[in-house]
């Protein structure tokens, strides 16, 4: 087994490793590589692959892809691990790193481009889920190119919250953390999706309207090549799930929903309504609500984690909501 790392673009093991993968198609092909070279402000990630006993015996990179592939594609380049060491499954290890990481970029796609010489290569996307398309960029007409594709699941990340708990706001700074490192993201607040009156006596918050209206935008969202979805919206049913999932399955398969609950003590709840709706109807019946919700979800459990939102600003919280889930 190999233990891979992270490097930087110029990381002396990962261009050695690179130079050794360019002399083999030589080889292999009778003539250079047509690559045009790596730009590396469009890099996600650039691993290494070391052995057991330390050496670095394998490399793989991922970009964000700078031809017609789509919006939301990256491109895998420079998978290679040395002779000698293959046979023993290095190269499915670092494609599963590489898709990790196209994943949290908010990649929808990810494309690459092999050859007719390397049956290995061939074999393995083969199994690993990968399908032929057509070649691209440099390799367009090129009669020893052949180009791959996969589509992959949209991940979705649900803020749940009674009211008063700061769902929202810690949704919108979520996409704002999301923003900074580069992520491709979309962030619906799903009241708004729902926001009719009058509603129906067995639906009194809209949730059939909101969820056939998301399953309306998702594909928009997806064509647009944004990956990773956030929307703050109550779950208070534990069927919710399920409809995430539906509304949002696209062509990369079922969407990976996550739902994590921000939390505040009852006090802070009732200040921040108070602060929100200074008096009348709005403000009453937020503070009866916001103590039935909150009864509701803890009794329900629904959550894949939760995060205390108090004593803090939203940031924060939103920053360790995204520790605590793996985005």
């Amino acid at each position: 087994m190999i233990t891979v790392r992270q490097v930087a673009f110029d990381d002396a093991d990962a261009r050695a490793l690179w130079a050794a993968q360019q002399t083999e198609l030589l080889e292999r092909y009778g003539e250079p590589d047509l690559e045009p070279g790596i730009d590396p402000a469009g890099v996600i990630v650039s691993l290494v692959g070391n052995h057991a006993d330390g050496a670095p015996i394998a490399t793989a990179l991922l970009r964000w892809s700078p031809y017609g592939t789509g919006a939301g594609s990256a491109e895998i380049k420079r998978l290679f691990v040395l002779p000698e060491h293959r046979g023993h499954g290095h190269s499915r290890v670092l494609m599963g790193a590489i898709e990790a990481a196209a994943r949290k970029a908010g990649a929808t796609t990810l494309v690459l481009e092999t050859g007719t010489e390397q049956p290995e290569a061939l074999a393995l996307y083969a199994r690993i889920g990968y399908h032929r398309i057509p070649n691209f960029g440099a390799y367009k007409g090129e009669p020893n190119s052949i180009c791959f594709a996969r589509e992959l699941p949209t991940r979705v990340l649900v803020v749940n919250g009674t009211i008063g708990a700061g769902k929202t706001s810690v949704g919108w700074q979520v996409g704002d953390i999301l923003k900074e490192r580069g992520v491709r993201h979309g962030s619906i607040d799903g009241d708004a999706l729902c926001q009719a009156e009058p509603t129906h006596p067995d639906d009194p918050f809209n949730q059939s309207l909101f969820f056939e209206n998301l399953a309306a935008v998702a594909p928009v969202y997806r064509r647009r090549g944004f990956g990773c979805m956030i929307i703050p919206r109550v779950v208070e049913d534990e069927a919710d799930r399920g409809r995430y999932i539906d509304a949002l399955t696209g062509p990369g398969g079922p969407a990976e929903v996550t739902i994590v609950r921000v939390t505040a003590s009852e006090a802070t709840r009732m200040a921040r309504i108070k602060h929100r709706e200074p008096e009348g109807y709005w403000q009453e019946w937020g503070f009866a609500r916001t103590v039935e919700l909150e009864d509701s979800l803890n009794s329900l459990d629904l959550d894949d984690a939760v995060v205390t939102n108090e004593g803090r600003d939203a940031k924060q919280t939103a920053e360790e909501l995204l520790d605590t889930i793996g985005w």
